[in-house]
């Protein structure tokens, strides 16, 4: 089980990246785009964008869901002012995942795009969509699973024992802890994405700008000294293929199904 998520930092994290996030988040919305062709057809009148980000899958939503009423949640606040400012035409509320401050079956599908990772207990986050879905609701939803930067953290372990890359539940604990969850598993699907860079300074940007750097309680403290970074950088390197420098995220993408 990954550390425990300090959310309090998870929120300001992503909330300081909100301006950036769309411009260094190709790869993020590249996997909403895959994960939209997983909704289900049938038409839905009440939807829940949970962790919303800067609103980039709404009217993505709206498209494919043209009579429905959807409405963005996400933990930090920064990301739920620049969503208003770029798409007003949508409703909104501040939520944690773990703690949903919606009705019980309110929605009709809950729609995830690379949010609940951040989440310290994954089950929480099932159990907390499974209330607020009416009986027959769908929760869409795409998560990370251990292995995902796996680049990075080999890299780092050449350096020292500390900690520079988020810890995420393995595979097999999340299909797990959904198999208990009350859901029927209509989709579940894993896989290997990567994302190139040409550069270290290209790849570690690219996470800090969207919000996604180290966040556990468990991080290394303090600044890393300039010698720890030429290792790194000397590390990471010997991962760099044709296309540039890797940097892999195991994927799980799910359709589960409320049973009616």
């Amino acid at each position: 089980m990954h550390d425990v998520i300090a959310k309090q930092a998870v929120a300001k994290s992503f909330s300081d990246a909100a301006q950036d996030y769309d411009a260094f988040a190709r790869f993020q919305h590249h996997l909403a785009e895959t994960l939209l062709a997983l909704c289900p057809d049938d038409q839905k009148q009440q939807v829940l964008d949970l962790g919303c980000g800067t609103g980039y899958c709404l009217p993505l939503l709206s498209l494919r869901y043209p009579i429905a009423n959807i409405l963005g949640a996400d933990l930090a606040p920064g990301m739920l002012a620049w969503a208003k400012q770029q798409h007003p035409e949508f409703s909104y509320a501040l939520a944690d995942a773990e703690n949903l401050p919606f009705a019980h079956q309110q929605f009709d599908m809950i729609f995830s795009n690379l949010a609940v990772q951040w989440c310290d207990d994954f089950s929480q986050v099932l159990a907390q969509a499974f209330k607020c879905l009416k009986p027959g609701g769908h929760f869409v939803l795409s998560t990370l699973a251990d292995g995902t930067l796996q680049e990075l953290k080999q890299a780092w372990a050449k350096v020292d024992q500390h900690q520079h890359v988020n810890q995420f539940d393995s595979e097999d604990a999340l299909q797990d802890m959904i198999a208990t969850s009350g859901f029927q598993v209509e989709v579940c699907e894993v896989s290997t994405m990567v994302d190139y860079h040409p550069d270290v300074r290209s790849l570690t940007d690219s996470l800090k700008r969207i919000g996604a750097h180290n966040i556990t309680d468990g991080r290394a403290r303090g600044l890393t000294s300039p010698k720890s970074v030429k290792q790194f950088v000397q590390a990471i390197e010997n991962h760099r293929q044709e296309q540039g420098l890797p940097a892999s995220y195991r994927v799980l993408n799910c359709r589960l199904l409320k049973p009616l």
